[in-house]
């Protein structure tokens, strides 16, 4: 006599598991690599940065100079200097009163620069959008050279938003051909958005010298007087 039938037994193999990744897995991937690049990047280029000349030299003594113009004394306590790099804009902001200055940057070696300077009170590693600092921790942020093509991202405002005081400032410089082609158009619309919603509103803006013959678009925001901007998760 034949034996019963019996019923197959389902096997679960590791491929059962498996998926191919999804575009957002793909994006953070990419930023991912781009972020690690950028950091080689800049680590080796450290000690050269300043000899060199390069571009934030230029963009920190505007961004630092309309910062300071709309900035009242009083509002001159904590300052984050965002993309701190070498720490060419701190050494301006400390030498007109700033009293307290964080420089925030994605290469230790650029940090390691600034502090050399003696004017940070504090260096922090990290890659905008993403800070570890605290909501409306800082009267005002300077941000010179950082926001350009395959460096911080069009997400950086909003967190620019979150951890300035209302009623503080925020300073920064975009490349103007960057600014006005299609590859840009995600800043315009970061920016013009946040003021659309009465997250910040324009105090400033003005085409000036970024390097060489090349012209950057110079903001100031003022935060306005609203809930928190909170960062969303």
């Amino acid at each position: 006599k034949a034996p019963p039938l019996q019923k197959p037994v389902a096997t679960t193999t590791a491929s059962s598991y498996s998926s191919s990744p999804t575009e957002s897995d793909l994006k953070e991937r990419k930023r991912g690599e781009q972020e690690a690049a950028l950091k080689h990047l800049y680590d080796r280029l450290a000690c050269s940065y300043h000899k060199a000349g390069g571009d934030r030299i230029v963009a920190a003594a505007h961004c630092t100079e309309v910062l300071l113009h709309h900035l009242p004394v009083s509002r001159r306590g904590r300052v984050l200097d965002a993309g701190a790099g070498t720490g060419e804009a701190g050494s301006m902001l400390k030498n007109a009163g700033v009293r307290h200055l964080t420089a925030f940057d994605l290469s230790d070696n650029m940090l390691d620069q600034a502090r050399k300077r003696g004017v940070y009170d504090e260096a922090v590693q990290g890659c905008l959008p993403n800070s570890p600092f605290d909501e409306a921790q800082f009267d005002a942020v300077v941000c010179a050279g950082c926001l350009a093509p395959s460096h911080a991202s069009p997400a950086s405002y909003a967190e620019f938003c979150r951890v300035v005081r209302p009623g503080g400032l925020v300073a920064f410089s975009v490349p103007r051909a960057y600014y006005e082609s299609a590859e840009g158009q995600g800043h315009v619309f970061a920016i013009e958005t946040l003021e659309r919603v009465g997250t910040w509103e324009r105090v400033f803006v003005e085409a000036r010298s970024y390097f060489d013959d090349v012209e950057a678009m110079y903001f100031v925001f003022r935060r306005q007087e609203t809930v928190p901007y909170r960062r969303r998760r």
